[in-house]
């Protein structure tokens, strides 16, 4: 956690986003999982089929249900979704299961702790491993997320350039 892969993800999100018919960022998938379990799964996709088809309520009465609508609601439609730090394969099967739940050209963004989730048999995910960032890279970024600036500001140099040094990459986990 903390190398950037949320971080990224929104970028993306924001400069595609106009190029398809739909989309949709569905963000702190693991803890909304946590918090509820398969409520939490359930309204993820109640929000994820609201928001590409553009209406207000949609009712999901099971995971089960959810995957079917997705996959006939969405079948013809281009869509960008970012699923954002899921942690379990039942995530990403009840979100975004198959190639052919959405249309030709759809594209699906999934950020994760455990690569391992997108490997194995079926799954042809092209994958971008997000590298643990130098000392100045990382300075930066937490900077930008601390003080919404690209440099501490001067009262706080030291202390930003020990956190920085204690996260060891990771800016964001400090």
């Amino acid at each position: 956690g903390g190398v950037g892969k949320t971080t990224i993800a929104k970028a993306m999100y924001e400069k595609i986003n106009g190029m398809f018919d739909g989309n949709c960022f569905l963000g702190d998938v693991r803890s909304k999982c946590l918090e509820k379990g398969c409520a939490g799964l359930k309204c993820l996709q109640e929000q994820l089929l609201c928001k590409i088809l553009l209406t207000t309520k949609v009712e999901v009465d099971n995971v089960d249900e959810g995957i079917s609508l997705i996959e006939r609601r969405l079948r013809a439609k281009k869509v960008l979704i970012v699923i954002d730090d899921i942690d379990s394969e039942i995530q990403l099967n009840a979100l975004a299961g198959e190639r052919n739940w959405f249309g030709r050209g759809s594209t699906i963004i999934v950020t994760t702790r455990n690569a391992n989730l997108l490997n194995g048999p079926g799954k042809d995910y092209e994958k971008y491993e997000v590298r643990r960032l130098d000392f100045d890279k990382s300075l930066q970024l937490f900077s930008w997320h601390t003080f919404k600036h690209p440099n501490p500001l001067e009262p706080f140099v030291e202390i930003s350039d020990k956190i920085v040094s204690f996260a060891g990459g990771f800016p964001l986990a400090a």
